[in-house]
């Protein structure tokens, strides 16, 4: 029953490793391809999951830029 409610903590890094969020929680971890959309307004692709398995797991997300969402204004 816990496990239904557990939420891993991943990085978001681009593509030359560098922190574009640096721990955010989530209850799924994204597979490769799919796109994820940050409070920046900016969405994200999925390149890579990487799993750091020690005393302390890490999860990090390789992503890269897709586009921003499209204003309001910019859709009318």
């Amino acid at each position: 029953m816990m496990g239904l409610f557990l939420k891993y903590s991943v990085s978001v890094l681009n593509l030359k490793w560098e922190p574009i969020c640096s721990i955010i929680k989530v209850k799924h971890i994204p597979r490769s391809g799919e796109l994820i959309y940050l409070t920046d307004g900016i969405y994200y692709r999925v390149i890579n999951v990487v799993h750091n398995i020690g005393e302390k797991q890490g999860i990090f997300l390789l992503v890269e830029l897709v586009g921003k969402q499209p204003d309001e204004s910019e859709i009318k």
